[in-house]
């Protein structure tokens, strides 16, 4: 799944002038193969509603410049940043004219004047985009009021403290960093969608024990089937050779078993940033941690303790509201009741899941747990242990 975050870009009041769209795992001297996951977003989704009057800074290869398909893209809100250059032609050059021509402006990304092959491109571009890591250098005011007198607006960025954005004032238009804010994820509406999609059609096919459409659903998704064969031979090594297809591990695996360790890869389909990343290891340990107390409190919903868990936080991670998700799953009005803040045993249940989660070290606080679910603290331990354990092994 194509995850893309948006990178303000604030002017000098601090206000956002801009975003840059950048593609998870990016790499800065990437040579552009990253350019489609930006485009397919951008050719999907209306810029207009997407960010407003704001403009977006979106960085296209040699060969995407070459194949003219910025002309795809709205020049409006669109503001193309030209980085790496494997050879500055005549052609070359004369497709950036014509990007200019079409109402594009350009920005000439981690831009330095002893990158010789980029000297022709300063006559026709509008912005340069700099890393303030370099404001030490010699040369550095030199180049920046050399820059500006050619007309270039300066773009700062690794902005990271208040001295460095008190001192970037004197010699910048436009500033990025950390100071200033830091990236948020960017989801389109059919991300979402098909991450709640592929949650749905599991559960239903699991419920059913369905082995067939278990096996399709898995087989769709490269990542999910990946995931699955890896832990399955990771944590089976005997029988590694025998477990070559989605077929075999899902023969293999009991049906309880898959459930729980599938549903948490749809999950983790949406892994992105740390943010996420951690959302998903909570909302694990919640589901193991809450499957363990069940065990304890409610013997006979122990499964249902785990979806309670492992749904507890999809309004953070997908904007889903859990509530929502149960009546969808028919997860039972209990499950909703619970979601919502109603008091029965599963209500009980997530409560002290959410206590515990934070106050898993506090010894008095684990004694009242104990208390409350009549059984000695060591037992609370242990369940809080389990889910760590649990959570590590399908995250790490």
């Amino acid at each position: 799944m194509s995850v893309i975050y948006k990178y303000p870009i604030h002017d000098r009041d601090k206000n956002i002038f801009a975003f840059e769209l950048v593609p998870r795992g990016r790499n800065i001297g990437d040579s552009g193969k990253i350019n489609p996951l930006v485009i397919n977003y951008l050719l999907e989704e209306d810029p207009v509603s997407a960010f407003g009057d704001k403009k977006i800074f979106v960085e296209l290869s040699q060969e995407f410049i070459e194949s003219a398909v910025y002309e795809l893209l709205p020049s409006s809100h669109v503001i193309v940043k030209i980085g790496k250059v494997e050879s500055l032609t005549d052609k070359f050059i004369g497709n950036i004219k014509e990007i200019k021509l079409r109402g594009f402006s350009l920005c000439l990304s981690d831009f330095r004047f002893d990158k010789v092959e980029m000297l022709p491109l300063i006559p026709i571009s509008d912005y340069v985009m700099i890393s303030w890591k370099r404001s030490k250098d010699e040369d550095f005011k030199e180049e920046i009021n050399t820059l500006k007198s050619l007309g270039l607006k300066v773009i700062f960025k690794d902005i990271e403290s208040e001295w460095e954005f008190k001192e970037a004032l004197e010699l910048g238009d436009y500033f990025q960093g950390s100071f200033l804010s830091s990236p948020s994820l960017l989801k389109d509406v059919r991300s979402v969608l098909f991450l709640k999609d592929t949650i749905i059609k599991l559960f239903h096919a699991l419920e059913a024990k369905n082995l067939e459409d278990i096996v399709r659903i898995i087989e769709s998704d490269v990542g999910l089937t990946y995931k699955l064969l890896k832990w399955v031979k990771n944590f089976y090594p005997g029988k590694a050779e025998d477990i070559q297809t989605v077929s075999d591990a899902v023969l293999f695996l009991s049906i309880n078993n898959i459930t729980n360790f599938v549903l948490a890869l749809a999950m983790a389909e949406l892994f992105a940033g740390r943010r996420e990343e951690e959302i998903i290891r909570r909302s694990l340990f919640r589901a193991h941690l809450s499957q363990e107390l069940a065990k304890v409190y409610i013997p006979e919903f122990e499964r249902e303790g785990y979806f309670i868990g492992l749904f507890s936080l999809m309004d953070e991670l997908i904007g889903e509201e859990p509530a929502s998700l149960a009546r969808e799953l028919n997860l039972g009005q209990e499950i909703v009741e619970a979601y919502e803040k109603r008091y029965n045993e599963f209500g009980l249940l997530l409560s002290l899941v959410e206590l515990l989660e934070f106050h898993h070290e506090d010894e008095e606080i684990i004694k009242h747990v104990g208390k409350m679910l009549k059984v000695p603290p060591e037992r609370i331990k242990e369940a809080i242990e389990k889910a760590k354990e649990k959570a590590f092994e399908l995250t790490r």
